[in-house]
């Protein structure tokens, strides 16, 4: 008897859960906000041509695993509003002056490095079970970075003749695009992070981050 009812409990439980996912469906989400969890893994930036200015390495900052968190509110059935924050373990730099008055890269410094992001997001409803959607945003990149500097000078005869000390970071505030791919509480987003300004460069050049991103929906506030 067991037997026979385990199967008709089996099928009670994943249509509970299916109703219980109805939320979740393009025309119920108007109005509602979610709360969103995932992973995001920065590929090493498009190749550039200007000299970099900043003593880092710029692939090697700007490359690597993210963890975010992330609201989203619907303002339609297929608008959505978010705002996000990242987090990474990763490299920040840092240099100490050579005689010359260059700068020596350090490659061990390393800290918490934090990514905020604005974001509208696009749905469309073309597959039965899943869906589409186009994300155009802006974001506040590498903040946590900030060096200090302190960088001294010599005379031609190698005599100092100053040292000189200030405080600089990489922060910069890149355009998100992305395309992304949403069934039920899992999405897929490859996108890119894009500024003509940064601290790495003298002169405006165009510096594009290529991404990954994984986000797991928890459910409504």
């Amino acid at each position: 008897m067991k037997l026979f009812f385990a199967p008709i409990a089996l099928l009670f439980i994943i249509q509970l859960n299916a109703q219980d996912l109805n939320y979740l469906d393009i025309e119920n989400r108007k109005g509602q906000v979610f709360f969103k969890i995932g992973t995001e893994y920065r590929i090493t930036p498009l190749p550039y041509d200007a000299e970099t200015v900043y003593p880092v390495q710029v692939d090697k900052q700007n490359s690597g695993l993210a963890f975010s968190g992330a609201l989203d509110y619907f303002i339609s059935k297929n608008l959505s509003l978010g705002f996000g924050n990242s987090i990474r373990y990763d490299y920040l730099g840092g240099f100490n002056s050579s005689p010359n008055g260059d700068f020596d890269i350090q490659t061990s410094n390393r800290g918490l490095i934090f990514g905020f992001h604005l974001y509208v997001d696009y749905n469309f409803k073309i597959f039965k079970e899943s869906e589409i959607y186009l994300r155009v945003g802006r974001s506040l990149l590498n903040r946590g970075t900030q060096l200090d500097i302190k960088e001294t000078f010599f005379d031609n005869d190698g005599n100092e003749l100053f040292t000189s000390f200030g405080v600089t970071d990489a922060s910069y505030e890149p355009w998100n695009f992305g395309l992304g791919w949403k069934k039920r509480k899992i999405e897929l987003l490859a996108g890119i992070y894009t500024s003509n300004i940064t601290e790495y460069f003298l002169v405006n050049e165009s510096f594009v981050v290529p991404y990954l991103k994984f986000s797991y929906n928890l459910g409504r506030l």
